[in-house]
């Protein structure tokens, strides 16, 4: 029976606890995941849950919390990571409109996955989106894309808390490091870089 860290939740044989560092942001940060994303042992919505605490998930299928959470979301206060027609470079905004946003909600699934959520969520789309012109290349080897420039979800939401409140966020960074030394899964199914 494989032994489990009570603290990160990993494998003893691969825990990461040394690598945690909490981070303090002042951002509400959301992650709506999909479901098939959160049984999935590689994603990093878990690395970003133990350096930000607070970090609240709200599972996609669960039509309660969807619920709640579209309720709670003012589109003046909330802003949502997702390219869309209508999404603004984040790198773009004024520190104004960056000051006003209380919550950044992320969604973690594949891209045909997250389009889906959107899709089945229409109050999604009435929020300000925000998708990312300059944002640096993906760390993130251990899973697969086909997308060009498709960052972590745990990648994304430090790119993100970085350009609002210009927190350092390398203690996310540093997790997400350790998680890939860590792993023991085969090689080839590393992804490749250009």
């Amino acid at each position: 029976m494989r032994l489990y860290c009570d603290r990160c939740g990993y494998p003893k044989n691969t825990c990461i606890c040394d690598y945690i560092n909490e981070i303090n942001v002042s951002l509400n940060i959301t992650v709506i995941q999909h479901d098939k994303e959160a049984q999935h042992a590689k994603n990093t919505v878990k690395l970003l849950s133990l350096c930000i605490p607070d970090t609240r998930i709200v599972l996609a299928n669960n039509s309660y919390d969807m619920t709640t959470l579209s309720k709670q979301c003012n589109d003046k206060h909330c802003a949502l990571i997702y390219p869309s027609e209508a999404s603004i470079a984040i790198e773009n905004i004024t520190d104004s409109t960056a000051n006003e946003i209380k919550t950044l909600i992320l969604i973690d699934g594949s891209w045909k996955q997250a389009f889906g959520i959107i899709k089945k969520n229409p109050w999604l789309e009435n929020l300000p989106a925000f998708h990312f012109s300059d944002a640096p290349v993906s760390n993130y080897l251990i899973r697969h894309t086909s997308v060009d420039n498709a960052l972590s979800t745990l990648e994304a939401t430090a790119y993100a808390i970085n350009c609002l409140e210009k927190t350092d966020v390398s203690a996310l960074y540093k997790a997400q490091t350790a998680l890939q030394q860590n792993w023991r899964g085969p090689l080839d199914h590393r992804r490749k870089l250009p």
